[in-house]
């Protein structure tokens, strides 16, 4: 009898012992495949951090690159004009003139501007003559440019005008000459062939300009064109586009 009893007891055990083998072994695989997911997350987060560190090492080296090659043009660039400057006391004009032309297409406006001005200082007077020479180039050179933007403000393709006034937003806004050639736009001789938007677009500018630009010549010239505007009865838009450029106007006369 105690065979028997045993027996059952036997296989009860065994049933239970089967049962948390099955429970430790589905633990212990919910374990792995917790701890597989979470180091398969890190190595792909470390793969992501390290793709986007090489990334930013990659433009970082570009940049140099970049910043070694254009030092490197610049100074070939700085050498070969310099090896011109002795043409500019050349006592043939041609040879002079040709150097100059040489020097502002090498040279950048404002490299070109510094060495000019460098030259000016020359105790040899054919150099200074030169350069006297080169700075009032470009100036008419600078001064054509702002014409021609001036104009492209009463473009008749709206895409055209629209490049025009940022330009000239953007690049001249502190510019007096600027300001004084669209000034000249707005007068009585000129107005009438401005279309609504080309109107409306020099006035905008005129806006949006620094108040120190202005000098008393353009201030005079304000004063004299924006009562006439105004007294055209213009629409809406045209009318807050003049009421800026008035405000800029007011604020020029303001400084000292």
């Amino acid at each position: 009898m105690t065979s028997e009893a045993a027996a059952p007891s036997q296989a009860s055990f065994l049933a239970r012992f089967s049962t948390v083998v099955a429970l430790a072994s589905s633990l212990v695989t919910i374990g792995l495949t917790v701890w597989n997911t979470q180091t398969k997350q890190q190595i792909d987060q470390r793969e992501a951090e390290l793709k986007i560190q090489t990334a930013a090492l990659d433009a970082e080296l570009k940049r140099r690159s970049t910043t070694v090659e254009e030092s490197k043009e610049r100074v070939d660039r700085y050498k070969w004009v310099y090896g011109l400057v002795p043409d500019l006391s050349a006592s043939d004009a041609t040879k002079r003139n040709a150097a100059l032309a040489m020097v502002r297409l090498a040279l950048t406006k404002p490299e070109a501007e510094g060495l000019l001005a460098g030259l000016q200082q020359s105790p040899n007077e054919q150099v200074r003559e030169a350069a006297q020479q080169g700075v009032a180039t470009i100036a008419a050179i600078e001064n054509a440019e702002l014409a021609k933007l001036v104009d492209q403000m009463n473009a008749d393709n709206a895409d055209e005008r629209k490049r025009a006034t940022a330009r000239l937003q953007r690049d001249y806004d502190d510019s007096s000459v600027a300001i004084g050639l669209v000034l000249r736009q707005l007068g009585a001789a000129e107005i009438d062939r401005l279309s609504p938007s080309g109107l409306i677009n020099a006035l905008y500018f005129l806006g949006r300009t620094d108040a120190y630009a202005w000098t008393q010549d353009t201030i005079r010239q304000a004063k004299e064109v924006f009562p006439q505007i105004r007294a055209r009865k213009v629409g809406p838009q045209t009318q807050t586009a003049l009421a800026g450029a008035e405000e800029v106007a007011k604020r020029a006369e303001k400084q000292p």
